[in-house]
């Protein structure tokens, strides 16, 4: 068991920023966990769930404990749905509590309209369920959907102008990894999906090339009739073996992935197997020729980024992954996501204590969340650090370019152009650095926007400000505090992006 100690300030001010925005998106349910916060178990804390996440926030929906993390009947502290069973909170379990005043009528009220509701939102009653989970009930929309938001999903992190790949010349491409034939597109554990299908990157880079069945080997690419387009693949496992396949391919993709499940932590931020030593085998070979695909469940180290020509970077991006990649590998479509995490350039580059995290002692580990608000890009922001990639990073197969900042309390104005020669999506994003007397960390995001562009087309962008955005957490009075004073912006397409329009405000 765990137990979890925050400072007041780190939980009002990170965490209801996010429940807060999910809770006017209209989010139905939400799920406490294992773990104690302070000295309550999640599921049966009153401060957490009903207060600050039903009251304060104005969450709707219904919250249920993860399965098996219910201690005690725990309906007046906020827990409206016990699973996988109910030990807990049973038919006589809930009569006894009405009897003893433990729990209002009213109370049980609301849960059950808190669970029906959005069952009822989403159509969940609309139609008899007769199907199991053997069955298919994927339709090709729902395939087409699935494809068009793995592309746009994925991070471009680098291109040297490899990218994107011309399928209009003969090419000999080299594939690389396991995952080059069995992608990882999901993860495990009681949320993992099994698809009725998964494509595979291998039979989607054929496909865009024009190859059918039988046609387009390229074996070894090591005789003279191995002419393109033609497609060879290698598990990657002898790396020497690799490296001569890259030496006589005109392309090489190497196909690294790592994934996570229920019950454990990942061993490290590398990616499975020899993904390190095979990346840079192919790249000795092939250089600024060689991309590489990444799959991911969040942060990994790149540490041979510098080394290739182009890295792409996916999160679980589920099973039409590869049709979804060779879009944006042949340009079908232009890359547009931008890292939610920061990637950082070594393991615990942040510098956690054990204290910090796993914890410390013998019958109950206790983590205390001591780094305070100095999380992710927060962290690299208020030590002036340099990651591999930083948070909201992701480049484009065209240019952007951001003029005319204008900025006041209320409001936040940039310009954005496409200064490229294909049509794009810019995602302007909005940094404000609060007083020095706030105590904040320096650049905290407080907005995001998307712009589809032509090419030489500009468009206004704006982000609206709240007096949430420029306030801190007042431990003593439980309230948000309106800061005044001088506000420094950075509007840009990163957390860290040295183009980034600077200026400042005066809150009123």
């Amino acid at each position: 068991r765990l137990r979890h100690v925050l400072v007041r300030q780190d939980t009002s001010e990170t965490l209801p920023r996010h429940f807060r925005d999910t809770s006017a998106a209209g989010v139905g349910s939400a799920m406490c966990s294992y773990n104690k916060i302070r000295t309550r178990w999640s599921c049966e804390n009153p401060e957490t769930l009903q207060r600050d996440l039903k009251e304060r926030l104005g969450f709707r929906g219904w919250v249920m404990s993860d399965w098996g993390a219910t201690h005690s009947m725990s309906l007046a502290q906020g827990l409206d749905q016990e699973m996988p069973g109910a030990d807990f909170m049973n038919a006589a379990a809930i009569e006894a509590a009405l009897a003893s005043g433990e729990v209002d009528a009213s109370r049980i009220d609301d849960a059950a309209l808190r669970i029906l509701t959005p069952l009822f939102g989403v159509g969940a009653f609309d139609i008899n369920n007769t199907n199991t989970q053997r069955n298919n009930v994927s339709t090709p929309a729902h395939t087409a959907l699935a494809r068009s938001l793995a592309a746009r999903s994925v991070v471009l992190l680098k291109n040297n102008g490899v990218l994107p790949l011309d399928r209009t010349k003969p090419l000999r491409v080299a594939l690389f990894g396991k995952s080059a034939r069995a992608p990882v597109v999901g993860g495990g554990g009681s949320g993992a999906v099994v698809p009725a299908f998964v494509p595979s990157p291998y039979d989607a880079i054929r496909a865009r090339l024009g190859l059918s069945a039988g046609t387009g080997d390229c074996g070894l690419l090591d005789a003279s009739e191995a002419e393109g387009p033609c497609v060879a693949q290698s598990d990657g496992d002898d790396t020497l073996a690799a490296y001569e396949l890259a030496r006589r391919s005109d392309i090489a993709v190497v196909f690294v992935a790592t994934s996570s499940g229920e019950g454990s932590d990942r061993a490290s931020l590398s990616f499975d197997g020899n993904a390190d030593l095979l990346v840079r085998a192919v790249a000795a070979a092939k250089g600024r020729r060689t991309v590489v695909a990444c799959v991911a469940p969040g942060a990994a180290l790149t540490p041979w980024a510098g080394e290739v020509g182009a890295v792409t970077y996916a999160f679980l991006p589920g099973q039409e992954y590869a049709d979804g990649l060779a879009d944006v590998l042949f340009g079908d479509v232009n890359p547009s996501a931008h890292l939610p995490l920061t990637l950082p350039r070594a393991e615990n580059e942040v510098g956690f204590t054990d204290a910090m995290w796993p914890g410390v002692g013998d019958k109950q580990r206790v983590a205390s969340y001591s780094e305070g608000l100095l999380v992710g890009y927060r962290w690299y922001n208020a030590h002036n650090a340099t990651p591999a990639f930083p948070f909201g990073h992701g480049l484009s197969y065209t240019t952007f370019a951001l003029a005319g900042l204008r900025a006041s309390p209320t409001r936040v104005t940039v310009t954005v152009t496409n200064t490229g020669r294909r049509p794009g999506a810019a995602a302007p994003q909005l940094y404000l650095t609060f007083p020095p007397s706030a105590g904040e960390p320096p650049g905290q995001l407080r907005g995001f926007a998307q712009a589809q562009l032509e090419p030489g087309e500009s468009a206004e962008v704006r982000f609206p400000l709240r007096a949430r955005d420029m306030s801190v957490w007042n431990a003593t009075t439980h309230a948000w505090q309106l800061v005044h004073g001088s506000f420094g912006v950075a509007v840009g397409l990163s957390s860290r992006d040295a183009a980034a329009l600077r200026g400042a405000f005066r809150s009123p």
